[in-house]
């Protein structure tokens, strides 16, 4: 499969989720603690980036994009998911408390005490899924 990683970036990464040390993975791989390093750096941008390609190809895709507006309690963003994209005849494949965590997960600093503080939209792709920019 194509990715924006190389196969050493990839093996790195493996290594770090295993709780190897950039130090252990140098001697593994005969190299310096600091190319390690330079190379974890880079696969972590690269995933970034991947990450905002599809934020952006989301956000273009989209047939129903709800602007989540400041001031919204947060518990009220799952009906008006539901009742948007009820409107446009598709499924979401979440419950409420799913759409919570997603909203927790994705745009957390834009919320201050399940209150919107800083306005988001909530891209509803046609398969059911959610996307946030």
């Amino acid at each position: 499969m194509e990715s924006f990683l190389t196969d050493t970036q990839i093996k790195i990464l493996k290594l770090r989720k295993k709780g190897l040390t950039q130090e252990e993975i140098a001697k593994i791989m005969n190299t310096s603690r600091a190319n390690i390093s330079m190379i974890e750096k880079r696969a972590r941008e690269n995933v970034e980036k991947a990450r905002n390609t599809l934020r952006i190809y989301n956000d273009i895709m989209a047939p129903v994009k709800l602007v989540v507006k400041e001031g919204i309690d947060v518990f009220d963003i799952p009906k008006m998911v539901f009742k948007i994209s009820d409107e446009n005849d598709i499924h979401v494949k979440y419950s409420s408390l799913e759409i919570l965590d997603l909203i927790h997960k994705n745009v957390r600093n834009n919320i201050d005490k399940r209150i919107v503080k800083k306005p988001f939209v909530i891209n509803i792709l046609e398969n059911g899924e959610l996307s946030f920019y």
